[in-house]
């Protein structure tokens, strides 16, 4: 267990999957927790599995590509508990695989001004509370392992995931001498709801990619951000953590 008592942490995407598990685990570590999204049913519900542990939670429903709801978010968060100590940038949107040739404008520009301009707004503003604070802090997104070793038919995803990747790269440069650290989370083909909803056999063709065959658990990957977010790693940073059974390797 890392410790992140008395840590305020927003997650973005928090309504299910990767973010949901993210906020859990980081409020059984301690953290208090706000939980950003769309789906304001999922938010309550990931707050009631916080319920039982050391860290309170809150929901805010909120679209991370509207500037003035992610303001409000961030807001919230620092009005609720008094600071704010890392952003978890987990939002994330996809479309049908389709040939880059076939692909569709509005796919396209739904998924970059989710998957990186929600990173972009919900990074700088919780970015500028930390450095008005002046006390560090840390910064994290979600990647993917598609940026590294992509998949036919992703162009969309792809591209906006390696923008993400780059995006934190630079970031940990720019904020190192402010101490506030900068890292992406990579999964793999996780176990999220996202992904069953396909099918059995939609998450097998996932799996062909995967040296190990097997899916990540979306818990593996909140330890690793529960651990990246704490006192314990200060001089992580620029990094890319991936948990994704080996797909990247091969």
């Amino acid at each position: 267990m890392s410790d992140l008592t008395g840590k305020v942490v927003v997650v973005t995407g928090g309504e299910s999957g990767i973010g949901r598990a993210i906020s859990v685990r980081a409020a059984s570590d301690g953290a208090n927790v706000v939980v950003g999204g769309l789906d304001a049913a999922g938010l309550d519900e990931t707050v009631e599995m916080m319920s039982n542990h050391p860290g309170d939670g809150l929901a805010l429903p909120t679209d991370v590509t509207d500037p003035g709801q992610v303001q409000a978010m961030i807001d919230g968060a620092v009005e609720t508990f008094g600071r704010l100590d890392a952003a978890v940038a987990n939002a994330g949107a996809f479309v049908k695989q389709t040939s880059f040739a076939e692909m569709d404008l509005a796919d396209w520009n739904r998924v970059v001004e989710v998957n990186l301009t929600g990173v972009f707004l919900t990074l700088q503003t919780a970015l500028k509370v930390l450095l008005k604070q002046g006390e560090g802090g840390s910064l994290l997104a979600t990647g993917s392992s598609t940026a590294i070793r992509p998949i036919p038919g992703m162009i969309p995803y792809t591209s906006s995931k390696g923008g993400v990747h780059q995006m934190m790269r630079a970031l940990a440069i720019e904020l190192a001498e402010h101490k506030i650290r900068c890292n992406t989370i990579v999964p793999g083909v996780t176990r999220t709801q996202a992904l069953m909803v396909g099918g059995p056999e939609y998450a097998s063709r996932g799996l062909k990619y995967v040296p190990m065959d097997e899916l990540v658990e979306p818990e593996e990957l909140a330890a690793l951000v529960s651990f990246a977010l704490s006192d314990e790693a200060p001089h992580m940073t620029g990094t890319l953590l991936k948990v994704d059974a080996g797909r990247t390797s091969a």
